[in-house]
Formats: structure tokens, sequence, C-alpha cells
């Protein structure tokens, strides 16, 4: 007997965290033969003040009886936090089983529900079968807030397709060998994800090293502010923003990843897609990297806007290449095995059979 699953979504055109994750998990879901999913995609309104009234209008003709359970997307901030809350109280009106996947996770919302919102996150999220996050911190939040169900702590995950035609032992053959290492920094272009002082300990390292180079690639509000300060820097290239067979080569040919955020992250998957393409990996402890991350065994934990400390833990590795060769190894093998879109699939497919009550 086949079960109706219906996914709800930002659109999935769009970029985004959430997006990405589910178009790299929906083609291996849609495999399953006893499932049949279905997608709502909502938001992107724009300015149109009836968008929210659309959006709910579009869940409510999107289930039926036999709708056996919906998935719903949201983030912990106040627009989709309660778009998504009367997305819950639908569901629980017709008796419809729901999970929740929490993705972003706003800080200063969270003190927010903690002073007013409590009883309303239990009579709408509360009645949840299940609850995903992306770090134990999330979990501790939304357990302390009373909830009575499984928490499950998640993972984004990394697109397989996009590691077709790549093969780490060529990448890793060449560490040695090239005339320059390049680090990647490959986010949305905001103060806050930690770019500037990227440049700012590069800066310092191209004094003592004449053989790296960085590449900078994303959009965002800041991408003008930084091409006009890095324009008279010869080793630092602003590429923009990348997708497809640009974005794949990037990480195929860049040798070091670095991301030292102090942004409220979840868990970014250009950290998870830079580990799949054998790349150490520099970054904060942030959010749902804490519970995964190894420290010194993945890459180095830095302190979230400290010039200095990046730039320490950037040297060690341009000192030792093999030390780029062994945890670009590691970081490969770690995330083919756990953090590939089919592994996530599997982890999520049993979830949903739990739910539906079914082995």
């Amino acid at each position: 007997m086949k079960n109706r699953i219906l996914i709800v979504t930002p659109k999935l055109s769009t970029s985004g965290g959430v997006s990405s994750f589910w178009n790299a998990l929906l083609p291996v879901l849609k495999t399953y033969d006893d499932l049949i999913i279905t997608t709502l995609e909502v938001g992107g309104h724009s300015k149109n003040i009836f968008g929210p009234f659309m959006d709910q209008w579009n869940l409510k003709k999107s289930i039926t009886r036999q709708t056996k359970l919906v998935f719903l997307n949201p983030s912990l901030g106040s627009r989709s936090f309660f778009r998504d809350a009367l997305f819950a109280k639908q569901l629980i009106k017709k008796d419809i089983p729901f999970v929740v996947f929490f993705h972003g996770w706003s800080l200063d919302f969270e003190k927010k529900i903690d002073s007013q919102y409590i009883g309303f996150f239990l009579n709408t999220f509360g009645r949840a079968k299940k609850i995903f996050v992306l770090s134990q911190d999330f979990k501790g939040k939304i357990l302390e807030w009373g909830y009575k169900g499984e928490v499950i702590i998640e993972t984004t995950n990394v697109d397989s397709t996009l590691l077709d035609d790549f093969i780490l032992e060529k990448k890793l053959s060449n560490v040695k060998t090239v005339t320059k290492i390049k680090i990647l920094f490959l986010a949305r272009l905001l103060r806050e994800k930690g770019v500037f002082e990227t440049v700012e300990a590069f800066r310092k390292l191209s004094e003592k090293y004449d053989n790296i180079e960085l590449t900078i690639a994303g959009d965002g509000k800041d991408l003008d502010e930084l091409k006009e300060l890095v324009k008279d820097d010869k080793n630092i290239v602003v590429a923009g923003y990348v997708e497809g067979q640009d974005k794949i080569d990037l990480f195929r040919d860049s040798h070091i990843y670095c991301f030292p955020t102090f942004y409220g992250e979840g868990l970014p998957t250009s950290i998870l897609e830079a580990m799949a393409f054998g790349m150490p990996v520099i970054t904060t402890n942030m959010g749902g990297l804490k519970e995964f991350f190894q420290n010194e065994n993945m890459g180095y934990f830095v302190e979230p806007k400290n010039v200095e400390d990046l730039e320490s833990k950037l040297d060690i590795l341009l000192i030792d290449k093999e030390k780029i060769i062994t945890i670009a190894q590691d970081n490969y093998n770690y995330a083919h095995e756990k953090l590939l879109n089919t592994a996530a699939a599997k982890r999520i497919y049993k979830h949903i059979k739990e739910v539906i009550g079914e082995k």
C-alpha cells in the first residue's frame, strides 16, 4: 500500500538551506515504492499582502483523507514560525499527523518564545509526532518548553550527484605539487558570516606565503563593499554567486574551506559539501556543528571575530600539507558515510514509517 506524504517547503527554485536540503532529499525519497511524495511550496510572496492567506488556503486544498503525514519545515523566526503554526492548527483540526523540521534558529526569537509563546508553541508545533532540529542546544530548548514527543538531531545533507565525477585520490595527489594552495569561502556574503575576518587573516598570511590564493564565492548585501575592499589584492578572487558546474569546480579545485561565521547557523550545507570534496574546514563552534565536528581531526574551530586565531589555524594547514591530506581523507570518508542525501533519506524514511505505524 502506498502512503501519501506531503512535504511543505519554501520555493524549491530559490537558493537557501531548506530548499537545498529538500532538492537533494526528494529524488531519493521518491525512489521508495511505498511512498507517494508531493510538495507544497509556500512563501516568497514579496509584498503581496494576500500571500499568507494563499499559503493557508493552498495547504487546505492539498491535504485529503488519504494524506498519511505532513512534513512542516519552518525556521525559528517570526515569519515562518507563525505561518507554519497555523498550518499545524489546520492539521490538528483534521486529525492529520505531522512532523516538524526546524532548520534556521533565531536566538532572539527563541527568547520571545521563552517570554511569550510557550503555550502557543505547545498548542501547535507541540502536537507534532516528532520534531527534527540541527543541534543539541535546540533539542534541549524544545524539551524545556514542554514538548513530550521525540526530538531528533539531524544534519543537512550533500547531494551525491555533485560528486559524480570527483576523484579524491587525484585531488590529494596534487596537493604536494600545486603551485598555489587555494582557500575557499563560499556562503552568503554577509558581514556576520566572517568574510571580512577571512580577508584580514588571509592578507596577513600573504605576507608569509606567496603561494596562496583566496576565492570568495556568494552573493549578498555586502558583496559590493567586499569587492571594493579587495580590488587591489591580486591573490583574492571574488567569484560572486556560483552554482552548478562552477560550484563543483570550486570545491574540486580548492584545498581549505574557511567559514568563520558568527551568525546563528543551524548546520551550513556548504561545510558538509566541502568535507565531501575532501577539504579541511576552518569554522566556528556554532549551531549544529558542535554535534559532530571533531576539532583538529576535521579541521579547526576558531573563536568568532578573532582574526589572529583564524590566521593561526590556517597557518597550521599551510605549513603542513600532509595534515591537509590526512584531514581531507577523513572528511571525505565521514561525509560519504553520514552526510550524503542517500544516507539522510534513509534516516528520514525510517522516521516516516514509524509515524505512520509501519515497520
